[in-house]
């Protein structure tokens, strides 16, 4: 801190998880300026603090938003206590029983009496689990945003592509350890070939698509926008395994992955902006002291 005798600034800096920033109460022998507020402005600029303007989509702020949130991916199995692995061994075995028992008969079923219509319904169907749907409509979403200067519009673009980016990064990677032939190739779905090539656990369309999903669904709090958002993604899925694309194991695997991530970024990013760069002025009892806090 560094003070002068006119003016004084004081930086208060802490962690993104601190709450520093305090107003003080001017003394009431100093005239009431534009700094001085009555208690209700003061609560309603708090709160509007709170939800300061979203990050540009082409700034240097929204890079270190997806690079927090890379780490925060990265690392979040590191703060697993005992139920979350606990969680993680039942979905696992759930995971293991559905590719044994389950994937070749439904498999089976899902080839029997496919017709050139319902195979193009289902090829457009699955494009929403891409980029090639996925991040015009996140763009629409940051459009409208901007021109109704709607909030939640805004942020729902920002973090589902960065959930969209993450969420492939891992579901890219376990395919690529795992192994698993496509049902389309002939084999069983017990065929594991690890780090030789075969990608089909799990289904990348299915993880993009519960991605977007949850992202939008974790922004309204509507239960329309939940069915109309996870019923898309749904579909995404039966069209992957109506395609003989993956096994039902697959896309289940994917569903997880993606709306885990999604809802998970979008409750971590809303902290950080919530806990982001904030000044609250306040005027000294001796009319001359200046005080500017923030956080960072």
């Amino acid at each position: 801190m560094r003070c002068w005798k006119s003016l004084c600034f004081s930086a208060c800096c802490a962690l993104p998880w601190a709450n520093v920033a305090r107003a003080a109460q001017p003394d009431d022998s100093f005239p009431r300026s534009a700094f001085a507020t009555s208690p209700d402005t003061a609560a309603s600029d708090t709160a509007s603090e709170t939800r300061a303007e979203p990050e540009s989509p082409v700034s240097v702020d929204y890079l270190k938003l997806i690079w927090a949130d890379a780490k925060e991916t990265a690392t979040e199995p590191l703060r697993w206590d005992g139920g979350d692995w606990r969680n993680f061994g039942l979905i696992s075995g759930g995971l293991a029983v559905t590719a044994a028992l389950i994937d070749k008969p439904i498999r089976n079923a899902a080839q029997r009496d496919r017709s050139p219509g319902s195979d193009d319904f289902f090829v457009r169907i699955q494009r929403f689990g891409t980029k090639q749907y996925g991040v015009p409509v996140l763009a629409g979403f940051y459009v409208y945003g901007a021109i109704a200067d709607d909030y939640e519009s805004k942020a729902v673009a920002l973090d589902g592509f960065s959930a969209d980016v993450l969420s492939a990064l891992v579901t890219s990677t376990i395919k690529g350890v795992v192994g698993r032939a496509r049902p389309n190739t002939g084999h069983g779905p017990g065929h594991f070939s690890p780090l030789q090539g075969d990608y089909s656990f799990p289904s990348g369309h299915a993880t993009g698509a519960f991605a977007f999903a949850s992202v939008i669904a974790s922004h309204y709090d509507s239960p329309w926008v939940d069915a109309t958002a996870y019923g898309i993604a749904g579909l995404v899925g039966v069209a992957r395994i109506r395609l003989d694309a993956h096994w039902t194991s697959d896309v289940i695997a994917g569903g997880l992955i993606g709306s885990l991530i999604g809802h998970h970024l979008v409750e971590f990013n809303r902290d950080l902006r919530a806990r982001g760069i904030t000044m609250a002025p306040t005027i000294g009892s001796d009319g001359n002291e200046l005080t500017l806090c923030w956080q960072f």
